[in-house]
């Protein structure tokens, strides 16, 4: 009977290390398919950010090609802005229109001055004409920054 129980724990010592070479096996199984879902997991994931940074270095490309165009058109712009009228250009040329309107300026005319030149007995030379010019552009400048401070 000794050695019936000897066999039966032999036996018994057998059935477990079955069981637990089966659990183990059966382990290795679940931990090989959760590998192989993480590889596959892995790769795809991988292979989805490598089309998301070929998309940003294409758009970094792109941003690149247009900054660079931007910069030529800027350079362009600077260039033609030196052939651009400045404010004060345009307030100069303002003020000659001004200046020459017939509504808000009295001209003498051709018979005008020449009724004077008889009168006086006297002829004006051309710098005495420019001179009478001058002075009368002074008064209207003078009247038109009256009129703007006042």
């Amino acid at each position: 009977m000794a050695q019936n129980q000897t066999i039966n724990r032999i036996v018994d010592r057998v059935n477990d290390f079955n069981r637990r070479v089966r659990d183990l096996e059966e382990k290795i199984r679940n931990l090989t398919a959760r590998v192989n879902t993480l590889d596959d997991t892995l790769l795809q994931k991988t292979e989805s950010l490598s089309d998301k940074i070929q998309e940003l270095e294409d758009d970094i490309s792109e941003l690149r090609g247009r900054v660079a165009d931007m910069e030529v058109s800027v350079k362009e712009i600077n260039r033609d802005k030196k052939s651009y009228v400045t404010e004060q250009d345009l307030e100069e040329i303002e003020s000659y229109m001004d200046l020459m309107n017939p509504i808000n300026s009295s001209f003498v005319t051709e018979k005008e001055v020449k009724e004077l030149t008889e009168n006086t007995g006297e002829t004006l030379g051309r710098d005495e004409v420019e001179q009478l010019i001058d002075r009368k552009l002074k008064n209207h400048r003078k009247q038109n920054i009256n009129e703007d401070t006042g």
